[in-house]
């Protein structure tokens, strides 16, 4: 049921209510919740707060009767002097929480800010190295090599979360190529660690990862921009010599891991066979090359809302897992699904209070309850704040929905065609002996 008006003399202990005004307007640290004390009606009387709704559904039935009672007189609820009196100092603990909340928002906004500027240097980074590679240059090794120090050194911290960034393209091609490299590597290395591989193998995929498209820039730009379904048969062979095109690119310069190499040409071959460029069978197929093409497979799915073959973060993993089981093998992909869970970054879900919320970052205590950007359903504001569920234990994510679904001024508050970049971000290992 939708929510419905409420008229301010009809406050009541029970009801489940929504202030419909920003959230900095007023005390609360929720513009959703019960009401359980005389106290909180209080305050709102004392704020002023008038655009106010309910949900019968989530208020108790006694008190939806009674105020829905067409016959039964409106009368105030009464607010005496000594709960007008507790209202001041529970107004003064709310606030202190509200203070709290407050903190937490800008800091999450402050880490936004910085993991997309460590974005924003690391793709400048892999679009000089990859035209370093494209010239034939040795030296791009070491670029490449302290990009995936950079990941290592993450990994190596106790836990690790993966964050979503604004990352927006400069508009040339290059930077595009980085982007999805900066993306399907830290992804790799990350779902590489879940597996539990070696610091080589991890090193390794990262490195397959971060090269893998590097065949595309010697692929026609007009065909490149096409998607698959608009291209003619030739287009979509010249496209599909990508990986071969990465693989000559690779093997003339002096000291690229022939490993590595391996996983650039396979990452899009398919294990019943049909893959490119070889049509290469399943114990053919470098096991790290199907882990790296699975994660390429997902970024196509996600990564361009413009397309018809867009998904969502959710959409695109059930499709993963219900129909690319037998194109890349469940153990690549039930790992990458462990590892980015079933609300990755970049998901939108619905809340159980009715809200639409962005999925930002992953939570390292508790992977179903991540740091998510809140749009609540039917507000006349703007205001989108940000909500670590693992802290705000009322809330929880009802379902994952689809983006298309949504309302346009829902999709432009929390800005989902700008958010799509991933960063790695750790929690610093303790010192020995320090309690958990």
């Amino acid at each position: 049921m939708p929510w419905l008006p409420l008229n301010p003399p009809l406050l009541r202990l029970g009801l489940y209510i929504k202030i419909d005004h920003p959230w900095l307007d007023h005390p609360f640290v929720r513009n959703v919740f019960t009401i359980s004390s005389p106290t909180e009606i209080a305050i709102i009387r004392k704020h002023q707060l008038i655009r106010l709704f309910y949900d019968p559904e989530r208020s108790h039935a006694d008190v939806v009767a009674v105020i829905t009672d067409p016959s039964a007189p409106v009368e105030e609820f009464e607010i005496d002097a000594e709960t007008a009196q507790d209202a001041e100092a529970d107004e003064q603990s709310i606030l202190r929480e509200k203070q709290k909340q407050i903190q937490s928002i800008l800091l999450h906004r402050k880490e936004v800010e910085e993991n997309t500027r460590t974005y924003s240097d690391a793709t400048n980074e892999i679009s000089v190295m990859l035209a370093m590679a494209n010239a034939g240059q040795a030296d791009m090794l070491r670029t490449a090599t302290k990009i995936m120090d950079s990941l290592g050194n993450v990994l190596g911290l106790k836990d690790v979360a993966l964050s979503l960034v604004c990352a927006e393209s400069s508009g040339e091609p290059g930077q595009e190529l980085a982007m999805q490299a900066m993306n399907v590597s830290a992804l790799a290395v990350l779902t590489a660690k879940t597996m539990g591989l070696s610091q080589e193998e991890i090193q390794r995929v990262g490195m397959g990862a971060l090269f893998h498209n590097i065949g595309m820039s010697r692929v026609p730009l007009a065909v490149r921009v096409k998607s698959e379904e608009d291209m003619s048969p030739t287009e979509t062979k010249l496209l599909r010599m990508y990986p071969q095109l990465g693989k000559e690119i690779l093997e003339a310069i002096p000291g690229v891991d022939p490993d590595i190499i391996e996983i650039v040409h396979q990452h899009r071959e398919w294990i019943d066979g049909t893959g490119y460029p070889k049509r290469l069978f399943a114990g053919d197929i470098n096991k790290l090359a199907r882990l790296v093409g699975t994660i390429v497979e997902y970024n196509s799915m996600t990564g361009d809302r413009r397309s018809l073959r867009y998904l969502g973060p959710g959409q695109a993993l059930s499709h993963l897992y219900k129909k690319m089981q037998h194109k890349y093998g469940p153990d690549v992909i039930d790992a990458f699904i462990a590892t980015i869970t079933v609300f990755p970054p970049g998901s939108f879900v619905e809340l159980n209070d009715g809200s639409f919320g962005l999925v930002l970052k992953s939570n390292l205590e508790e992977r179903l309850r991540p740091i998510v950007m809140l749009y609540e359903r039917q507000a006349s504001h703007e205001q989108a704040a940000i909500i670590d569920l693992a802290r705000e234990r009322s809330l929880s994510i009802e379902r994952s929905i689809d983006a298309r679904t949504l309302p346009e001024r829902v999709k432009d508050a929390l800005l989902p065609t700008k958010l799509n970049g991933y960063v790695l971000m750790g929690k610093q290992k303790k010192p020995e002996g320090t309690p958990s």
